[in-house]
């Protein structure tokens, strides 16, 4: 059962959304599709703090997107390979200059 477990957690991508001046998006989509965009696996909403977590179904690469209907989207290559991936996506404000 342990060994489930830790494979389990070597599918999970975790992170948050945020706006370019670093302020959390909540209720963001965040779905995760196969590498070359097509049918979406996984779907979640971003928590109040901009944070989520999503399972894919096996090792391999993907694309995550994160969509704020305010903002617009930003997406990014993931690959699994055993472990845990960190992801911070950073949608871009319009007009605004960030140092």
């Amino acid at each position: 059962m342990a060994d489930e477990t830790m494979a389990e957690a070597a599918l999970i991508i975790r992170g948050q959304v945020r706006d370019s001046l670093g302020v959390a998006l909540p209720r963001a989509v965040v779905t995760l599709t196969g590498a070359d965009g097509g049918r979406h696996l996984v779907k979640t909403r971003s928590a109040s703090d901009g944070a989520f977590s999503v399972t894919a179904p096996a090792h391999g690469e993907y694309l995550l997107v994160a969509f704020s209907p305010q903002l617009g989207s930003q997406s990014v290559a993931v690959r699994l390979e055993g472990r845990p991936v960190e992801v911070e996506f950073r949608i871009d404000v319009p007009g605004a200059v960030v140092d």
